[in-house]
């Protein structure tokens, strides 16, 4: 005889399933055999007029009111609010200054908060650093705010613990260490420029002098500062200010990569090539380099070469601009010439240069280069020397590296906001430490290890601040309320020392006390509280010996953080794991990269298995052939291979740990698997077409000859008000994808996993096409791109059988999701292909927080029709309505579309082309403006300006 059917525990189960799960699951309940003695035993008044019908209705009424009743208790006595609060009107988005860490720097943003829930991040355009731009990873950390994989409550050996538990567990521990003067106590700390957290890490030493202090930063600036203090005798940081280097030579430098200053670094590039399109100086980039980057694709002369090359490289530049140094370099007739002609580019500008080095290059290295900057007058103009702000890395302070901690005795190891088990070898400290700790926002591979989990608020659910990439203090404020059972890190430090638990924001606010009121809540309403401070002059310089080394014969294989989840720390991040590569347009895995001709040598090609054998670790994942890399290099990226990262990021691509060495020996063997990849672009080599997709002029004549605009068969459109328009300016976009992340925070497009992907079914209403050009060993790189082209004669139109698509009479190709049917007509028709069909509802069973983060502005579309970009119609409406509202007159100039606003080198212009002033139509005025597929006829709203390069090379009118 079956047990029967315990309702408690049915609800339990049902009410832990979302969407059609759930209403699968009470479904295979109605038809279960025992249903019918459950309708007796629950719904006795009921049952004998209970059907199928009826018994799913008050089924799932009953589990509502038992997830209601599990929220917490309900109040006695309900009353609807007699006005609304002054600070919240339906409808109407509130805007908030905060920051987001990254790498121990502070992003400064604006954060969009509609009925409480923050939707979307933006650039403070008010901040110097920001002008309104940010990166991709700022733009991606609104969904990690509502991660339902973030960690919410403490743990204990793995399982569920309380706050109180925590405390109780610290107040033993201060008693421990008060009596050993904190002897045995190591703290293994994340990247950080937090000022309270330097404030209460003071306090801890002062009462635990004994205490140490570690780095748990993956990819930190620890060899870069300890080479500035070879090069002047004291630790220094460098400002570097892109706009003034009219020549960047870059030996393994990526400015204009990812990285924690990725947005300064790109606006400032943008504008010196701004100024160098206008006759004002030059923007010459020399990069020597192993594998492609994003510098690397805007440079003028290119460079591939191994690591073990760059003190020959560096030694010849230093010789030839004047240094005695001793020794002769071993270069070949292409590494004589790259540096033959960086020599006269910063010859012929003298003091209006910059040379830039890899931080994770050796100390020697790094401090010759800061030397040579330092003799070139390159310092006071593209760069200035600032005192260290990060933690660990003032004057008087001595944290040590993870190295240094294995040779420690452990008695309590604290390790906060960072993953070093993913990033670091720690297996001969973790088992030693009677007492583990750790905390941070996910219950990642270290917090598996330690015997404490203690949750982290995310930046925009708790009070911090820290320093910008300038070195101004933003103050980090929450958006929202916190989640779930979490506390800040300041909070955390506090529970340690004092056993209280302290208020979040009147910890932040007593390292301000000496701040009036008045000005602080200026400075919360600016998003900033303290200036950027003066540069240091240097006086002195120690003299360095720099010698070229031997050249290696074998493999050397680099190790770098991955281009969309970092060291791992984003890999539970949908949006950026889908986000492409910006190079290889990969999503979703990490791959091992080979050259041309080294793939040619074992015989293998993209997806093909391959074994990396290093001093410590081997390596096994997919081949994937880079053109543009050096031969003798083999390219790893971390972040992946995770099992703690969260439903999204786990079980994704190999594991490597980053090495203290730029580059280690490794050895290679091919293993016969095969991987399944999923990239976005199935071809990459630049078409020679009469019309090729990306234009070129040369400097010298930078004008494209005039088009012919081919006669139309269609009629005349109707138009009326503002006619909308987008120019983008090819000569300042780096492909850096921010701009494809914003659309998606934007307009709620979905993540649909990498098979999907594979399938060519990606569902980003904005993508940018990488193009190789040239031969496979040095290729220059192209990036396009690609929104919705809004054609003044579109084929979508004329081809969808159901009128969905339309045209509208501003300008704008609309969709009609209500009549699209699916037929993809209009897809086909795109010449463009910039046309994304749902095949799959992605967002119907998303996670309750997940859909919290949606645009409310925006339709969440389910399965079977067609998406695209809408050139943000809702912010369109806004502004008019706005307008509208304040009895003003319609600007078109007020609108900016997501992209747009989001893009660090502001290569975007959209608005009214009908209004002579206007940017966008000053744009197309341009001698460099052009069409895509021009001579199709469909007059395409969206247009572009032509590459400018050094030398002529493809269209020149």
């Amino acid at each position: 005889m079956s047990k029967p059917l315990d309702f408690s525990v049915l609800r339990e189960q049902l009410a832990g399933l979302e969407g059609q799960a759930y209403w699968r699951g009470l479904e295979a309940l109605a038809e279960s055999p025992d249903a019918q003695a459950l309708i007796e035993a629950e719904f006795a008044g009921v049952a004998p007029l209970m059907d199928r019908r009826r018994f799913l209705q008050l089924m799932a009424a009953s589990i509502a009111m038992a997830g209601l009743a599990a929220c917490g208790k309900t109040p006695e006595q309900a009353v609807t609010a007699v006005s609304q609060p002054v600070n919240l009107t339906p409808g109407v988005p509130a805007w908030y200054a905060t920051a987001i860490p990254f790498g121990g720097v502070a992003q400064p943003v604006l954060g969009k908060t509609v009925a409480g829930r923050p939707i979307k991040l933006e650039g403070n355009p008010d901040h110097p650093v920001s002008g309104g731009a940010c990166d991709a990873f700022t733009q991606a950390a609104i969904l990690q705010l509502y991660d339902p994989d973030r960690s919410q409550a403490p743990r204990f050996k793995g399982r569920e613990a309380s706050w109180p538990d925590v405390r109780a567990a610290l107040a033993h521990e201060q008693q421990v260490l008060d009596s050993a003067r904190g002897k045995g106590l190591h703290i293994v700390c994340g990247a950080s420029s937090s000022p309270t957290l330097k404030r209460q890490l003071d306090q801890l030493q002062q009462r635990w002098p004994e205490a140490r202090l570690y780095h748990g930063e993956a990819f930190a600036e620890t060899a870069a500062l300890r080479a500035s203090e070879r090069a002047f005798g004291q630790p220094l940081a460098a400002q570097v200010h892109l706009e003034q280097a009219e020549v960047l030579v870059c030996l393994e430098y990526d400015p204009l990569g990812s990285g924690p200053y990725q947005t300064v670094l790109q606006r400032g590039w943008a504008e010196r090539r701004r100024q160098a399109a206008n006759g004002e100086g030059a923007a010459l980039v020399f990069v020597a380099e192993s594998v492609p980057s994003l510098t690397g694709a805007a440079a003028t002369a290119r460079l591939p070469t191994a690591p073990s090359q760059l003190p020959g490289l560096l030694l010849a530049l230093g010789q030839a601009l004047g240094q005695d140094l001793p020794g002769t370099p071993r270069l070949n007739s292409a590494q004589r010439q790259w540096v033959q002609d960086a020599v006269a580019a910063l010859k012929a500008h003298p003091g209006r240069g910059l040379i830039g080095i890899s931080q994770q290059a050796s100390e020697a290295l790094q401090a010759q280069v800061m030397q040579l900057n330092q003799r070139l007058g390159h310092a006071g103009r593209a760069l200035d020397w600032q005192v260290p702000w990060l933690l660990g890395y003032e004057p008087n302070q001595s944290w040590g590296s993870l190295a240094q901690l294995s040779q420690e005795a452990v008695t309590h190891l604290l390790i906060l906001d960072c993953n070093p088990v993913l990033n670091a070898y720690m297996q001969d400290v973790l088992p030693q430490a009677p007492f583990r700790l750790h905390a941070g926002l996910y219950y990642d591979e270290s917090a598996a290890q330690c015997h404490w989990h203690l949750p982290l608020n995310h930046a925009l659910d708790g009070w911090s601040d820290g320093r910008a990439a300038d070195g101004s203090v933003c103050i980090v404020q929450p958006l929202i309320e916190p989640m779930y059972s979490t506390r800040t890190l300041h909070q955390v430090l506090e529970l340690l020392m004092h056993s209280t638990e302290a208020d979040a924001l009147a910890l932040v606010r007593a390292t301000w006390a000496h701040i009036a009121q008045q000005q602080w809540r200026e400075a919360l309403a600016n998003g900033w509280i303290e200036p950027a401070p003066a540069p240091v002059k240097v006086e002195e310089m120690t003299p360095i010996t720099l010698a070229a080394a031997d050249v290696g014969e074998g493999l050397e294989a680099v190790i770098r953080p991955d281009p969309t989840v970092w060291d791992g720390r984003f890999a539970n991040s949908g949006w950026l794991q889908e986000l492409p590569k910006r190079i290889s347009t990969l999503t979703w895995t990490n791959v091992i990269g080979l050259s041309p001709h080294l793939a040619e040598q074992l015989g293998v090609s993209n997806g093909d298995g391959i074994e990396v054998t290093l001093a410590e670790q081997t390596v096994r994942g997919p081949a994937w052939v880079e053109p543009g890399q050096a031969d003798q290099v083999i390219a790893l990226y971390t972040g992946y291979g995770r099992s703690h990262a969260g439903r999204v990021g786990d079980g994704l691509g190999y594991a490597v740990r980053p090495t203290e060495q730029f580059s280690v020996s490794a050895s290679l063997r091919s293993t016969g698997e095969h991987f399944l990849l999923a990239a976005t672009q199935s071809h990459h080599r630049l078409p020679e077409a009469q019309e090729p997709p990306i234009r070129v002029v040369s400097r010298a004549k930078p004008q494209l000859a005039t088009q012919a605009i081919p006669a139309s068969l269609y009629s005349p459109v109707a138009d009326s008000g503002p006619q909308w328009g987008m120019v983008i300016d090819l000569d300042l976009c780096t492909g850096c994808n921010a701009c494809v992340v914003a659309c998606q925070a934007e307009n709620n497009i979905a993540v649909v996993g990498a098979e999907q992907v594979g399938q060519g079914r990606s569902m980003h209403w904005l993508r940018i096409d990488h193009y190789y050009q040239g031969p496979l060993e040095a290729p220059r790189s192209r990036f396009q791109p690609l929104p919705c082209m809004h054609c003044e004669q579109a084929p979508c139109e004329t081809g969808c059988p159901v009128n969905a698509t339309v045209h509208s009479r501003d300008g704008l190709n609309q969709m009609v999701y209500n009549r699209c049917i699916g037929t993809r007509t209009c897809a086909s028709y795109c010449p463009y292909k910039v046309r994304r069909f749902n095949w799959l509802d992605w967002s119907a069973d998303a996670a309750p927080s997940i859909q919290a983060q949606r645009n409310p502005e925006v339709t969440v579309r389910s399965r079977g029709v067609m998406e695209k970009c809408t050139y943000c119609i809702q912010r369109i409406s806004n502004a008019r309505t706005d307008d509208k509202q304040h009895g003003d007159d319609f600007d078109p100039s007020a609108v900016i579309t997501a992209c747009q606003q989001t893009c660090p080198s502001q290569a975007i212009q959209f608005g009214d082309i009908n209004a002579p002033a206007s940017a966008v139509s000053l744009a197309r005025r341009d001698p460099r403006h052009y069409r895509l597929l021009e001579a199709l006829g469909t007059r395409p709203r969206t247009s572009y300006l032509a590459r400018i390069e050094e030398e002529g090379a493809g269209d020149e009118g």
